[in-house]
């Protein structure tokens, strides 16, 4: 009977400290871009600006073309170079070290639209957050099967003897 209270104690405060968590500020990287003058804004995961970070531009082969640096608003932009249809771009953030990010521009593919304005099939937040509440949902049951079988044998134990 200890034993369950505590547990329910305890799933009780799991499910408490969930619902608590407001807006998260991930560290993840990201990039997006626009063609006219190519311009790319980096981001990091809660929607915060990634500023002065170092950004790399190469060509198809891997020739340095261009260097700079994000504005406040964590945009870099640069001039395509004409007979050129794809760049890398590689962003490292200088607050926050170790956070790098690239995308590969490819201007044939932007043009035709086959490009989903370079943001790749990540989740969305919440869709994350609510994925990882039924992680720790099937942790619980999962723990609770495992009580129940160590109760369950406990007391077939007992009435048998």
């Amino acid at each position: 009977m200890k034993n369950k209270l505590v547990f329910a104690i305890l799933a009780v405060l799991l499910v408490l400290s969930c619902l608590s968590i407001s807006g998260v500020s991930a560290h993840r990287l990201h990039v997006v871009h626009w063609i006219s003058e190519i311009e790319i804004e980096a981001y990091f995961g809660g929607g915060t600006p990634c500023r002065d970070a170092n950004v790399t531009v190469y060509d198809k082969v891997g020739n340095l073309y261009m260097k700079g640096e994000t504005d406040d608003k964590g945009k870099f932009s640069f001039p395509p170079k004409i007979g050129m249809e794809e760049y890398r771009v590689v962003v490292e953030a200088v607050h926050m070290p170790g956070h790098k990010a690239e995308t590969v521009i490819n201007l044939s593919q932007e043009a035709a639209g086959a490009s989903a304005g370079g943001m790749g099939t990540e989740m969305p937040l919440y869709t994350r957050a609510i994925a990882g509440f039924g992680y720790l949902i099937g942790l619980a049951g999962a723990a609770m099967l495992y009580m129940g079988w160590k109760q369950k044998k406990r007391y077939d134990g007992i009435s048998r003897d």
